[in-house]
């Protein structure tokens, strides 16, 4: 910024200093840079498929940017994915996408809420 405005430094922080004290400049907004804090809110979802539709399901689901991860399952459950959200309503705006894909007969879902390991 120094050299476009052929200013020193110094100067240019000096100046900053008095606009934030005067109330000019109030704050600065956050750019969050790692991955890890982009994505705010994690969930596993489980899900049930109807008869033979899990291949067409996977290809639906895996062009869907918040989830993050997706397992074949045996059990009560066809399907494990991982969500992840910058937002709770970003959450739940990509769990009902998820439920409107035709063959997903049942889901259960549960929020991360911290790491106990790593």
């Amino acid at each position: 910024m120094s050299d476009e405005l052929g200013v020193s430094c110094v100067t240019i922080d000096s100046h900053i200093k008095k606009m934030e004290s005067s109330g000019v400049i109030t704050g600065y907004p956050v750019t969050l840079g790692a991955e890890e804090f982009r994505h705010n809110v994690s969930g596993w979802i489980l899900i049930n498929v109807s008869g033979n539709e899990e291949e067409d399901i996977i290809s639906q689901m895996i062009v869907m940017p918040e989830i993050s991860r997706l397992y074949t399952t045996n059990g009560r459950w066809d399907l494990a994915a991982e969500i992840q959200t910058p937002t709770l309503e970003a959450f739940d705006v990509a769990i009902s996408r998820l439920r409107q894909i035709p063959g997903i007969r049942e889901t259960d879902t549960s929020l991360l809420l911290s790491s106990r390991i790593g």
